[in-house]
Parts: C-alpha cells; structure tokens; sequence
C-alpha cells in the first residue's frame, strides 16, 4: 500500500501540521507493528510484552498501566486475555496480599522474542533510514511536545480547567 501523504494547507499553522503528521506517524507505526506480529499477538498485547522486556516482570497492574499510558481496567482486562493465552501469570504479591503482580511465562518470553525478530527488520530499516544522530535532534523536540500535551491534559485541556470544573 502506498504511503497517504498528510494534506495540509497552505495557511496550516505549524504547531497543527505537527499534530497531523504526529497522528499520521502513529497510526503507521501500529499498523507497520500489527502486520510482522505473530498470530495471535495484537499491538496491546505487545506493548505489554515489550514493557517485559524493558522494565522486567513483577510489576503490578497498576504500575503497568502507568508506563503504558492506558486505564487500569484496560489493563486488567488485557493481562486477563494474556494469562489465558498462558503468556503471563498473576501472582499475590507476598510484601502486600492485596496487591497483584504480574510474571511472564516462559511461553510469553518466547512470544516477546518472536515479536522483537519479527520486528527487527523494521527496526534495522528505521536505524539505516534516519540516523542516530537525527533521531537524538529529534527526541529533545518529541520529549518537550510530550510534556506540553500531557500538561493540557492535566489542565483539562486547552481551556485549562480541570475536567469536570466547569
């Protein structure tokens, strides 16, 4: 499928056309994500495995909701699906028994494993496409764009209202 390209307007204020090709680069990097995936692994799932891999197993739901940007209950019903799938298993946590944590199976890690091999050409692409030092330029502009979304949120929004303020 050929690339979309991004249409915009001449009068389009930069700070919009960010936004727009921000979407554009997300929607590519899942879909780019969700084609090498082995079956029956969903992007989800991998976000889960590749925090795994990053940060290690044991954690809590909650604290993997966190790192993943999503709700707990998204998560809960998420690592449901996983430890049915036998990738993960749920354990009491022995410091505090009303807490959960969560341990990859040695399926999941072979699940993560075939998900990194899977995407390591991309990856490798990715690497000879743009190189290190354009992506390090990059990241300060990513990293700031980030903190600046996260605080409208916060805020409630543009208006910077908490939500339900009003």
């Amino acid at each position: 499928m050929a690339e979309a390209e991004i249409r915009t307007r001449a009068s389009d204020p930069p700070h919009l056309e960010v936004l727009y090709e921000l979407g554009a680069a997300e929607h590519a990097l899942r879909a780019a994500v969700e084609a090498r995936l082995p079956a029956p692994m969903s992007f989800s799932h991998f976000e889960v495995l590749r925090d795994f891999l990053r940060f290690g197993d044991g954690a809590a739901p909650a604290e993997i909701a966190t790192r993943l940007r999503m709700t707990r209950g998204a998560v809960t019903h998420l690592l449901q699906r996983m430890e049915a799938l036998g990738w993960i298993r749920l354990a009491g946590d022995d410091r505090d028994g009303r807490r959960k944590q969560v341990f990859l199976t040695p399926e999941g890690a072979g699940m993560a494993r075939a998900a990194a091999a899977a995407l390591r050409p991309g990856t490798d692409r990715l690497k000879t496409d743009l190189n290190d030092n354009y992506l390090r330029e990059g990241l300060a502009f990513l990293r700031d764009l980030r903190r600046s979304l996260a605080s409208l949120s916060a805020a409630g929004g543009p208006g910077g209202s908490p939500p339900g303020s009003r």
